[in-house]
């Protein structure tokens, strides 16, 4: 997290990855993603995701439900980060732009609108070695009042 513009708000962040750890046998902490940069006032988050064997399918390319999942996983962390508030998932496109291969990608997110009850957010998979777009997504979240019943730890 060299150069982060935002330091507090990468804190924050990295608070809400650490409590991934927290149930080391569920998805969000299986996929090990790290912060690399995020800014609250400009609306971003930045991740590594390095790719692990088991996220690989037959052919030795990244699943797509793998990459879905860190999409979803990164903007909702994003979401949490800029509400302070639990959110759920409304709706999430993917679209997968070329054969994902590589062992390291970035995954950039922007938050288009940042409301009381409402995130909407676009995101890239960059492959960090060829700096190539390998996917987009883009997806919506609902703040909860109340924190949900599976995040009780």
């Amino acid at each position: 997290m060299k150069d982060v513009k935002d330091i507090e708000f990468a804190m924050e962040m990295e608070e809400v990855i650490d409590r991934s750890s927290l149930q080391p046998e569920r998805l969000n902490a299986k996929l090990d993603l790290k912060m690399k940069d995020c800014s609250k006032d400009d609306k971003f988050a930045e991740f590594i995701f390095d790719v692990q064997e088991w996220c690989r399918n037959p052919y030795g390319g990244v699943h797509g439900g793998i990459i879905s999942a860190v999409f979803d996983t990164t903007m909702g962390m994003g979401a949490v980060g800029m509400t302070k508030q639990f959110v759920t998932t409304t709706d999430i496109s993917v679209s997968f732009l070329r054969a994902m291969n590589a062992d390291r990608y970035i995954f950039c997110i922007d938050y288009t609108q940042v409301g009381k009850r409402l995130v909407r957010c676009l995101g890239k998979a960059i492959d960090a070695e060829t700096g190539e777009v390998a996917a987009t997504a883009m997806a919506s979240f609902m703040t909860m009042d109340t924190k949900p019943k599976g995040i009780q730890v």
